[in-house]
């Protein structure tokens, strides 16, 4: 796949070092997501996880937006196309969030703005999270008579039950100190300091070893859904056998 902005995509794809960059730059639908734009995203997302020159991945935007979640328009054509093609269209989304969370590298986010429905979603599957001070976050689906689906599982796990139903019910908007305070970020700086710390958080990662951030994060996610017990024990056999592999 070659770097640089893919054809009327609105993805560049980057590099700096050992971290792949990924941004979301479609102004004039003010970076939302469409199919071909995650198409390319999870094909690079692919390639990232198979190439030993590639440490970590850093997803981001240009503008004031980070992403207002899905093409609306694209989705008013895809329906009136028929049940099939919406399906379709719902399982790329859903390919896209479980794509981020099952790289084998480690997946950072800098929110430079604004983060909707499923722009919210594809931030909250990302490891690491910094939000700059300016940005916003929402759940307007309900305002729109559209229940927030899949976006609402990683919201469930990040911010606890009452905080995210809230969220999703109200449809309000929240700034980056109130999603840190909620779970949905990892850290909020200053707006002109964002790009300089997420590389910097990326490229650590990077310089850090592949097989055990690899390990750490699928592990990470894994034992986050076992009762107490069985994750104590699933962790104590990653943890012996990548010691194993170490003395070996």
């Amino acid at each position: 796949m070659n770097k640089g902005m893919i054809a009327d995509i609105g993805l560049r794809i980057g590099q700096e070092g050992r971290v792949r960059v990924l941004t979301l730059d479609r102004p004039q639908a003010k970076n939302a997501m469409d199919g071909a734009m995650m198409d390319v995203m999870l094909e690079s997302l692919r390639l990232a996880g198979e190439d030993d020159n590639i440490g970590a991945v850093l997803i981001t935007a240009t503008g004031d937006v980070f992403c207002p979640g899905a093409d609306i328009k694209e989705l008013a054509r895809i329906a009136a196309a028929g049940e099939a093609q919406l399906r379709a269209a719902a399982d790329q989304r859903l390919a896209l969030f479980r794509a981020v969370r099952q790289c084998p590298r480690p997946v950072v986010a800098a929110i430079n703005g604004t983060a909707i429905g499923g722009g919210c979603g594809l931030a909250l599957s990302c490891d690491i999270v910094l939000a700059s001070d300016t940005a916003k976050f929402s759940y307007p689906e309900v305002r729109l008579g559209v229940v927030p689906g899949t976006i609402m599982v990683g919201l469930m796990r990040a911010a606890g039950h009452k905080a995210a139903l809230d969220l999703v019910l109200t449809g309000r908007s929240i700034t980056a100190a109130e999603a840190l305070q909620y779970g949905l970020v990892s850290r909020v700086v200053p707006r002109v300091q964002l790009m300089g710390e997420a590389m910097a958080c990326a490229q650590g990662l990077a310089g850090s070893d592949a097989a055990a951030l690899r390990h750490t994060k699928a592990l990470f996610h894994e034992i986050a859904e076992l009762d107490y017990e069985r994750a104590l024990e699933r962790a104590r056999d990653v943890n012996l056998a990548t010691r194993r592999k170490r003395s070996g």
